[in-house]
């Protein structure tokens, strides 16, 4: 095939801060193997051609935050959007960068840099992926630190841990699906149950939360229908719905479902998807 559509990919994914040989590692490949498709040798230029199956291989691949060496640079959206998510929990700055071993003042430095370390930014992934659903008072967080690291949040208007999802939180292309302004306070007791009844209540994060995984399993309303309900975009009640089904899950807890009746006249399938519904 020719080179040069598979050249100039290699060099968005080096650019991208995943290095030549690193990628040829990846695939499966010498670490040498794109030297000669790149820049040449000292006769000749980069090469003309290249076989098929390297072109495929190469032009389906893209790296992904594992792939990355520790030092390479790589681009801090992904890195920002997880920090900024954990603030509007309360988290600060300060606290996630004692968790990942980092000086206040150099990751602060970090979160505004064109750049940052694949090392540091699998770090900042690790904690997302514990804290997304925690509180900071849990962690020994004054409660008036917390209340003004959200307050912060909320005049920055950054979006939620609710708001990204995990396929698509490095995409510098992807915009979060935002859902309503989190509720500052909750009026009185019971607050799911009285909203469930067609009460008008102040919910706040958890009780929506609760509110969403009612509906969604026991309720045949779509993740719309819900977000109507809730003033919420349909994709983020779908995002808070998953969420909750792998915090059960890793949990250990019972992984609500949907308990949805549809006629099998309704359905296309096979006896075997039949008995593996059963």
């Amino acid at each position: 095939m020719p080179a040069e559509p598979v050249r100039e990919h290699l060099e968005r994914v080096r650019k991208a801060g995943m290095p030549a040989r690193a990628t040829a590692v990846r695939l499966g490949l010498p670490s040498t193997a794109f030297e000669y498709l790149l820049w040449g040798d000292q006769n000749n230029g980069p090469g003309e051609l290249v076989r098929r199956e390297t072109a495929e291989a190469v032009l389906a691949y893209w790296p992904t935050l594992g792939d990355f060496p520790d030092g390479a640079r790589i681009d801090p959206t992904g890195t920002r959007r997880r920090v900024h998510a954990l603030e509007t929990l309360g988290f600060s700055q300060k606290f996630i960068a004692g968790r990942v071993g980092i000086q206040n003042t150099n990751f602060g430095r970090a979160m505004v840099a064109n750049r940052v370390t694949a090392r540091l930014a699998r770090a900042v992934a690790a904690q997302y992926d514990l804290l997304w659903n925690k509180q900071p008072e849990d962690f020994e967080v004054k409660r008036w630190v917390a209340d003004r690291t959200r307050r912060l949040a909320v005049r920055q208007g950054w979006a939620s841990p609710l708001a990204w999802d995990d396929d698509t939180i490095d995409d510098p292309a992807a915009v979060p699906q935002v859902d309503a302004p989190q509720a500052g306070f909750t009026e009185g007791d019971d607050v799911v149950n009285r909203f469930l009844m067609g009460e008008a209540v102040v919910l706040g994060r958890e009780a929506r939360r609760a509110v969403i995984c009612h509906l969604m399993e026991w309720s045949t309303e779509t993740t719309a229908e819900i977000g109507a309900r809730l003033e919420m975009d349909a994709e983020a009640v779908y995002q808070a719905w998953r969420r909750m089904r792998q915090e059960a899950r890793k949990a250990g807890r019972p992984v609500p479902w949907r308990r949805v009746y549809v006629p099998l006249s309704d359905m296309n399938l096979t006896k075997d998807d039949l008995r593996s519904a059963a």
